[in-house]
Order: C-alpha cells, then structure tokens, then sequence
C-alpha cells in the first residue's frame, strides 16, 4: 500500500457518500443517476452546485446547500421534484452531459417513486377464505356446517414450537429482518403457524405480505424482489419449489440473503414451510450453496403429533367448535392437524380407488418426485397411466375411463379437496403489477391453457416413500418429453440419467435444451460425448438453441464444448457470448473470462474488455468484485482494475467483512495499492465488526499504512462492539469450575448420570468416592436405555471395577434393555464384547436381529451400526437376519449412509444382500453404482430400460 507521508497541497474535500436506498426501486435508480452524475461532473462541492442552481433563473428549483446534500446523499425522496431536477441540470451541465434527458429521467423516477406501493398486499386483506386460497393453508374438514357458523379455518392450538416462530417475527416488528423455515410432515399444521404468527403485524404498521407465484415461484420472485419494501413478509410456502427450481433456484436464494442483509430495506421476514428431505437436500452445501446460507440456522421442527398438554387444549377448545371436538375424538396418535386436514379419509380414498384412478395418482406420484412442479399436465397423466394398468385392467376399462378416474379422484369429502384438485388458469393475485395471463417461461400458449391437476400433498409425500424403489414405465419419460413443463424437463432429465434412462434423459434435456435452458445444453453435450465421442451434432444443437444472455451460462457451455473436443463450436459461440452477453454480475463475468484465457481465446477476451465491463457489473458487494478484479489481472487489463475499484470503493456495502478483505488482497496483488489504501479507509468507518479476523486484518493494514486517523475511528468502533457482546465469563454456567462433590446432586438410577458421576470423581482424584458411589448404586441402576447402561458398563470397564461389572452383568441387562433405540443396542453389544460376556452378547444379538422395528432400520447409518456390532460380537447368524431386513427397508435419500450400509453388507458377507441393495439404488438414482462390477459398464454402455434389461444402441438421429 502507498504511505500518507508529509503534507501535500491541498486537496478538496473528500466526495459525498452515496445514498443507500433499499426500496422503492425507482427512489434507488434516482438516488444512484444523480450519484454517478455528480461524480461525473467532479464531485463538486455543494456550495458550488447550489450556486450553479442560484444562477440560474430558468430552473425551476431553489435548494439550499443543505437541500442539495440531501437530494444527492439521504435515502428518501426529495419533497420538491423540482428541486431534484435543478440539481441534476447543474450537475450534467458541469459533466457536457444532456440536460434535457436527464431532468426528464429526474421528473419520471420522481412520479413513479411516489407511486411505488411494494409488492404484495396488506396483511388485513387477508380474511379465512384468502388464507385458504392463496396463502395455501390446508382446509380443514367441515363437521357440523361449522365452516358457515364458525369460520373456514377452525380454533388455533399453540404448540412448543410456536414461541420460537413467534421470537422472530416479533423481532421483525421491532425492526429487525429476519427468517424462519418450519420443518415437519405433510398436514402437520406449518402453514396455518405461519399465519397466526403473521396476524398480529397488522396492528403493527403497514406491514404487507408477498406471495409470489405467478407465471412459476422462482420467476415470481426474481421479477418482483427489487419491490419488496421494508414491513413485507415474504411468504415461501413449499420452499423447495423456490430454492430448489433448476433454472433459478440459487438465484431466488441470493436474492433473499441480499435482502434480509439490506439495512436500507429493514425490517423484512421471509417465513418459509419445507418437508424434512427437503431441507436436508437444500441445506447440503453444493448445488444449492446459496439456499443453504439462506436456511442454515433457522430451522424450527414442527412435530407430527400433538402432546398431551397440547391435546388437553384442543379438548378445551372442542366445546365451542365441532371440528376440533371431532378431530380430539378420532384422531390417532395424536395427530391432530392430519385429522383436520382430512388425511384419513385422503388414504381411504386412494387405497379404494379403481385401478384407472390408482394409475393417475401413481404417475403424478412419480412426476412430483423427479422433478415435475406441482401442476401437472393432464395430458402428461393420461398418456402414462396406461403403463401403470396390467393387461387385464388396461382390458377393463371403458372409453371413458380418464373422465371416470377424474370424476373418482377429484370428489371432494366432507369439504376436503379430493385427491387431486384442478388448477385454475390464473392471472397474477395478490401482486402489484397486474400483468395480462401469459406463459410461464419454457411454456407454449397451448400449454398455458391445458387442464393442469395438483395431487394431495399428503399423497405427493406419501408417493415420495413408498414408490422410492420403482422406476416409471416408458409411457411415463416419452410423455413427460412432450407434456411436462419446460422449467421441468431438466430435472426430469437428470432423475432419468441418474436410474440408468440414458436415451430418456437426452431427450428430455434435448427438449429442455431447445427451450433456452443452458444446464440442459450442458448435460445434453456431456451426455451424447460420452457416448459417441466423434459426433458434433449435440453440440451443434447445443449453440444454435442457447441465449448467450448470462456469461456464466456462456462460461460453462464453452467448458462443456471444449472437453467434448467440440472446438470449432465453442469457438463460434464464444464470439457470440461476448458481443451479446450481460455485464452486470460480477462473478459471471469473470468467469467467461475465465474460460475464454483457458480457451487461448485472445481476440474474444479483448472484445469483452472493450465493451467496457468495468463500468457495468454491480459493485455492491466487494466479495463478488474481487473475482473478477482478480480476472483483469490475469488479462493485464489495468484501465479496467482501476476503474472498477473506484466505482467499488465509492459504492459497495461493505459486507460482509471477508469481502472487503478479500477485494483489498486483490487490488494489492495488482499493484493498486491508492485504491487498495482507499477501500481501507472508507471500510474503518462503515465495515461490519462480527467478523473479528478480518477487523484486525484491516487495523494492521490501516497502521502500516500510515492511515493512523482510520485506524483509531476502526479500534473505537470494534470496541463499543464488543463491550456490547456478552462476555465468556458471564456465559458459562455456575459451577463448572467447582468439585464434584458441590454440585447438584444427580439422579443415580440413570446409568448415564452415574456414569458422568464416577467420571468425575475420578477425573478429580476421588477414587475412592467412585468406588463407594459405585458400589451403592450399580445394584439399583434402571437397565431400560440400551445406550445408557453401554455408557456405565463401558466407565465401568475402563476403570477396572471388576467387582461392579460383575453385578451389572449378573442384572442381565441384555434381557431388560428396550430395543427402540438401535444405536444404542450396537453400542452395549460393543461393551459385552469387551467385558466377554458372550452369553449375553449373544442374547441381545439374537433380540435385536429378531424384534428390531423396520422404521429403525430404515436409517441406514443406524442399520449399518447395528450390523457392524453384530458381526464384532460374532453373532453371525443374527447379523445375516439383520442385513436381510436391513437392505430391504433402508431408506434411499442419505447416499453417504447408503454407502456405509453397503460396505458393511459386504464385510459381513452379505453379498446377495448387498446385490438387492444396488439394484434399489439403481431406482433412487444411483445407476453408477449398479454399472461399477463387473461387466455391466460395458452391456449398459446405453443405459437400461425401465424395465431393467440393458438398453440398445441409440444415436443421436433416434431422438425427437
């Protein structure tokens, strides 16, 4: 970095800072033309604008110095437009820019922020029935005409669970952004949470609540989050279905995460309902990064059954309402919400449907599960539910066997929706822009308008479970290529490709491909290479269909062309990229050019930088900046280095911290170092402080700098911020630091808590306390916790109380241990090895394989725990019972548990076992597994049929 040494001549006062608007977009865009118009005319001062505006008699505005700093820098609108376009004509007249343009651009953003309303709609407009409707709250069975008496939605029960939604959005109305995400079962009652916990905001400000749906979620949101204003509840029902979309997913994710981190648009609350493999699947760091930043962190579990305490509630509230009185008398197992929902009558209905209507809800079943959004095509059903008839039923039917299935599974039941519910064509509800009907992206106008039907979402989970193990006919992937929705096909695409459907699969991208989607064009290129490696032809359809709009989507279809040795393609469509692509997002940018130096491609890597990205990509976060920093240098584009630090240094957030640090090492690195000392600068005093490794990294740069004066109004702030966190010492328990013998006496006949107690002692010296404590209440421990008892005998063992091992033994505890708890079985079975107790070992081996539940098995990492200690106690025989039943019934959707499952299967022996596992492996998406013995590579080199026979050699020309 330069050094501040001695004193130079003058210099002007340092330039205004600019406006941070939030919303409303069109105050953002005023607030940042008139900011890039005063940098352009010089950064004059505002004694110097305010006298341009005094001379003139022709403006129509009269601002005084302080009126022109706060046009230019506070972030609400100016009360005067005609004070907003004095200064802008004083400033483009300073700049030889177009007046005229520019105070006709001052007065229309000036008119539409004044307009500007948000997005959604006022949280008091919502009564019961639109809480249904569009808020998508599960309708509640109708007992009595209670609906008509009582309302559509019956008495709110709170739940544990419900403090914990209710902090965060009290949180948010007291000004703080926020996010919560409840996790649970279909039906289990999240929807309806959310409600109840949003209804109280209406006596508290103008707050509104955005459901954004229309033309698809993702396109929703990314269309309408620039106007989402402060005191707005974004509301995320099924929010796999924003976060987890294929085309969009990721950017929907960033979009939130900018805006609950957006001060200027503070307070926000984003509420969001998921299903528990849901959330796992988004918040596995990896394809969905961004969504997992998002949710991490704000999860609240919703259970799937009520307590007791909260059943006596419901008992209470059954006097004034039939349905809750109703749902107390015949609800089962405490699943109360689930009765309401009309989730019994829902299975009594499926399990007694014809076979034609059965067929209908297992393709929508099997659509929902690989892809398909939850409107589905009718014409997509009614092509592939004859595959799913046997040939007698197929006989069986009559011509009008799709109007009778529909008739069966769309009736209603006690004023329950049916099994599936027609979808309604639908302009945009609840939104501020009302935009005429229209396509959804990937759409055509025909499809738009054909009958599209949405199955029970308690049988769309119910299908994800029990037809995880098959694999759709062919009717089911040939007409999905025709009728599925195009933002779908991709999805769909890579579910065929991952079960082995190889000749599916391309069709599906080809098709997905044509419809502009470039992570089809992608997979579509990789897949026909592998292939046929000499053949262009998907490449060449690749280029020819794909808009070069995103240089990220340009980047890597040039890096799919390339590895496929497709070069001349790529080199056409690199030309194209660069002359047509966005420049906008930092990232992306840098990595076309990324690819393009990879590439060798000089003459596309000087036309990208002669459009001038610089000038052009948001500076907001220094983070994304750095990257493509980090690119100019790479190409030796200085001219462009320092224009984009000056541009970053008088406009990014500042957030988070790691950003700034990261943008200042690379200015460094390209010998910028004014700009890099200047970033430093500004961060000391607008840098957030949590990051505390990357505040003492700014402080030593700042010191040896030279930069003395920022430092210290750096080293102030981080102080006041951590004088305001609780300190470690105020945090830990009482206690922690005392004897044992001064705590809090624990109860005994726990083995866990005696274990922890004879731990302690002797972690303290006090054998001989042990021994006495051991002695007086090993006879009276309770021997029911599996895991609990491995705990004591195992503290036991490593102590050598011989002795007391031996009475803990003589209890049998293998006999009185439950076996609801497998893990902890697996680990007392450890500890009867280790004390050679085979004996009972060889009991508890011989319970556990025997009485193990199947729901406890169906954790593969709890199977794979169990069998291991089986096979370590040398219960043999046990152990093969147990893989068989193991490999039968493990659930599918942790692949890293599937893969420790199986490599136990084979430790043990268990071949065929372990045969019958890949081949359900291959149905959840795991063909590579299947084809990795022996030679099955090579007979599926084209993939499999749904049918499980090897595939014939299929070209590009056999595709559609």
């Amino acid at each position: 970095m330069s050094r501040d040494t001695g004193k130079g001549p003058a210099r002007r006062p340092r330039p205004l800072d600019r406006a941070r608007v939030g919303w409303p977009r069109p105050l953002r865009e005023l607030k940042g033309l008139l900011y890039e118009m005063y940098l352009a005319a010089g950064a004059p001062s505002l004694d110097e604008i305010a006298a341009t505006v005094a001379a003139d008699d022709d403006l129509p505005g009269a601002p005084s110095r302080d009126t022109v700093r706060r046009i230019i820098c506070d972030s609400v609108q100016p009360p005067h437009q005609a004070d907003a376009v004095s200064v802008m004509v004083a400033l483009a007249r300073r700049a030889a820019a177009d007046e005229q343009e520019m105070a006709a651009r001052v007065r229309r953003l000036w008119i539409e922020t004044g307009m500007a309303r948000g997005a959604g709609r006022p949280i008091g407009d919502f009564d019961g029935q639109l809480v249904v409707d569009d808020l998508e709250v599960h309708p509640a069975l109708d007992t009595g005409a209670a609906r008509d008496r009582l309302g559509v939605l019956p008495a709110y029960i709170e739940r544990k669970f419900d403090a914990s939604l209710r902090s965060v959005v009290d949180a948010a109305a007291s000004g703080r952004s926020g996010i919560a995400v409840l996790v649970g079962g279909s039906s289990t009652g999240k929807t309806r949470a959310l409600w109840e916990a949003v209804r109280p905001l209406t006596g508290k400000g103008a707050w509104r609540l955005w459901h954004p749906i229309y033309p698809t979620r993702p396109d929703a949101v990314l269309a309408e989050l620039d106007d989402v204003a402060p005191h707005t509840v974004v509301w995320l029902n099924e929010a796999q279905n924003y976060l987890g979309a294929d085309s969009g997913g990721e950017q929907v994710a960033a979009g939130l995460r900018n805006l609950l981190n957006d001060p200027a648009r503070a307070p926000v609350l984003v509420l969001a309902t998921l299903w528990s493999p849901h959330w796992d699947a988004l918040t596995t760091r990896g394809a969905h990064a961004q969504a997992a930043e998002l949710l991490d962190g704000h999860k609240i579990d919703v259970p799937e059954a009520f307590t007791s305490a909260d059943l006596a509630a419901v008992a209470h509230a059954a006097d004034t309402d039939p349905r809750l009185a109703e749902a107390a008398e015949c609800a089962r197992d405490g699943q109360i919400t689930q009765y309401l929902a009309g989730v019994p009558f829902l299975m009594d209905r499926y399990r007694a449907a014809p076979p034609a209507t059965r067929a209908l809800v297992h393709a929508a079943m099997d659509a929902r599960r690989l892809g398909a959004g939850p409107h589905i095509p009718l014409a997509w059903l009614a092509e592939a539910a004859p595959s799913y008839l046997s040939d007698t039923e197929w006989a069986q039917t009559h011509d009008d066997w799709l109007q009778t299935a529909l008739a069966y599974g769309t009736a209603p039941a006690k004023g329950i929706p049916g099994i599936f519910v027609p979808v309604k064509t639908r302009a945009s509800r609840g939104q501020r822009t009302r935009a005429a009907p229209r396509p959804a992206a990937g759409q055509s106008i025909q499809a738009a308008h054909e009958p599209r039907y949405q199955l029970a979402d308690y049988l769309d989970q119910h299908g994800r479970r029990v037809r995880a193990d098959q694999i759709p006919p062919v009717d089911f992937w040939t007409a999905a290529a025709v009728h599925a929705h195009g933002g779908n096909l991709t999805a769909l695409g890579y579910a065929a490709w991952t079960r082995g459907l190889y000749r599916d699969a391309a069709q599906l991208y080809k098709r997905a491909t044509a419809q502009g989607d470039a992570q089809a064009a992608i997979r579509l290129v990789e897949a026909l290479h592998a292939l046929h490696p000499r053949d262009d032809q998907a490449a060449n359809w690749a280029a020819a269909h794909i808009a070069l709009h995103q240089p990220s989507d340009a980047a890597r279809l040039l890096g799919a062309l390339r590895a496929a040795g497709a070069h001349q393609v790529a080199a056409a469509l690199a030309r194209r990229a660069v002359a047509d692509c966005t420049l906008d997002n930092p990232v992306a940018v840098s990595r076309l050019l990324k690819e393009l130096r990879e590439a060798g491609a000089e003459d596309e890597t000087v036309v990208l930088l002669g459009r001038d990205p610089a000038s052009h990509v948001a500076v907001d976060y220094p983070y994304n900046v750095h990257w493509l920093v980090e690119e100019f240098l790479m190409a030796a584009a200085h001219e462009q280095i320092d224009a984009l630090a000056e541009r970053a240094i008088a406009q990014c957030s500042f957030r988070p911290p790691i950003g700034v640090i990261k943008l200042m090492d690379a200015l460094l690195r390209a010998g910028a170092d004014e700009q890099a000392l200047a970033l430093a600068k500004r961060a000391a005093s607008h840098m957030a402080l949590y990051d505390s490794s990357a505040v003492r990294r700014l402080l030593r740069e700042l010191q040896d700098a030279g930069a003395h004066e920022q430092a210290a109004v750096l080293a102030n702030r981080a102080d006041a911020y951590a004088a305001l966190r609780p300190s470690a010492a105020s945090s830990s328990e009482a206690g922690v630091n005392e004897p044992p013998s001064a705590r809090t006496e624990p109860d005994l006949r726990d083995p866990a808590q005696l274990a922890m107690q004879l731990m302690s002692f002797r972690g303290a010296g006090e054998k001989e306390h042990a021994l006495a404590s051991a002695e007086q209440h090993v006879p009276l421990a309770d021997l029911g916790n599996p895991r609990a008892v491995a705990r004591l005998l195992g503290v036991l063992l490593t102590a050598g109380m011989e002795d007391q091992v031996a009475v803990l033994l003589d209890r049998d505890p293998a006999v009185h241990v439950t076996l609801d708890e497998p893990v902890g079985v697996a680990d007392l079975l450890e500890e009867l090895r280790k004390a050679e107790a085979r004996q009972q070992a060889a009991a508890l081996a011989k319970r556990a394989a025997a009485h193990t539940a199947d729901t406890a098995l169906a954790d593969p990492w709890v199977a794979a725990r169990l069998l291991k200690a089986l096979e370590r106690a040398g219960a043999h025989q046990q152990a093969a019972v147990l893989a068989e039943r193991a490999a039968a019934h493990a659930s599918l959707e942790a692949m890293w548990a599937v893969a420790l499952l199986q490599r136990e299967l084979l430790k043990t022996g268990a071949r065929k076992q372990s045969a019958a596992l890949v081949e359900r492996l291959t149905a959840a998406g795991r063909f590579e597994v299947f084809i990795a013995s022996g030679d099955r590579r090579e007979r599926y080199r084209f993939g499999r049929e749904p049918d499980g026979t090897p595939a014939p050699r299929w070209t590009w020309e056999d595709l559609e």
